[in-house]
């Protein structure tokens, strides 16, 4: 991975809808992690990875709708880092009533007074929680009984979602991620939450094949929070390794999508049981009929 990361500022007016946009495109053109904010989105990629000019090119096409300033900057890993661990608040996760379901917090957080207690150092990798998709993932996660179930988690960055499954009773985890230094963020992070219960919990690296060179409906519940593109080509791989009656867990995509990700998930023989949306983005619960 680069040393060095590309920091985008992007200023928008109007904010919405250009600022949802503006992610699709930034998405597609390198740039990794998005932080919303009231004036716009700040955006992050690895130099390496990040396509300059091509993402310079479709934020020219905003322009037709709203006005866009960029405030570009590059910054080292370590900064990088210092900013997460200056700028990271706790992620408070409640029910229906406002009762605290879990806290996603940083190690120099103090621990929490209710409610589940994951700790994430993130590094370099996505996944703590202040992204919309991740907390839909989390939230729709702990709405679903896994004590003694078995869990595959397909791109799971920090390890937040494999770790509040193993703290929520899963017998068997495992979490997936293309990226070297993701498998590695995730590995700390389980050393640092000592109480993951008794499950089974591994994370390694891989992609979609990894589904291929598992034996068929061996997971109770897979969660792939990605880009829409990857969900779309590893569908038919997810349903393959998903029990019948297994739950299907899918974000990473705006709530313009749903429709192109509920026809796949029909197309392959499953069904959609909730969609759930915060701030623009998408999360679907669905579910492999028994029959």
């Amino acid at each position: 991975m680069s040393k060095y990361f590309h920091t985008w500022n992007v200023i928008l007016d109007p904010v919405l809808p250009a600022r949802e946009v503006v992610v699709a495109y930034l998405n597609e053109c390198g740039f990794s992690m998005f932080e919303p904010h009231e004036k716009g989105v700040l955006v992050y990629g690895g130099v390496e990875e990040v396509n300059e000019k091509e993402a310079e090119k479709q934020l020219a096409q905003i322009k037709a709708f709203a006005s866009v300033k960029i405030e570009k900057q590059k910054v080292l890993q370590e900064n990088w880092n210092a900013k997460w661990e200056s700028e990271y608040p706790m992620v408070t996760i409640e029910d229906v009533e406002g009762r605290v379901l879990c806290t996603i917090r940083a190690p120099f957080h103090d621990l929490p007074r209710q409610g589940m207690d994951v700790v994430v150092a993130p590094q370099m990798s996505f996944g703590t929680g202040h992204h919309a998709t991740t907390y839909l993932m989390v939230s729709r996660l702990l709405s679903i009984s896994l004590a003694g179930q078995s869990v595959l988690d397909m791109g799971c960055g920090t390890g937040v979602l494999a770790l509040v499954a193993a703290k929520s009773g899963a017998s068997d985890v495992m979490g997936v991620d293309i990226e070297k230094d993701a498998v590695q963020n995730a590995l700390d992070n389980q050393a640092l939450n000592a109480d993951l219960l008794n499950s089974n919990i591994a994370f390694i690296q891989g992609d979609g094949v990894v589904c291929d060179n598992t034996n068929s409906e061996f997971w109770d519940v897979l969660c792939a929070n990605i880009h829409k593109n990857v969900l779309l080509q590893d569908m038919k791989r997810y349903v393959r390794v998903l029990h019948k009656g297994g739950h299907l867990l899918l974000s990473g995509f705006f709530e313009g999508d749903v429709s192109a990700l509920t026809e796949a998930v029909q197309t392959c023989g499953m069904v959609v049981h909730h969609v759930d949306v915060r701030a623009g983005w998408a999360c679907m619960h669905c579910g492999k009929p028994l029959a």
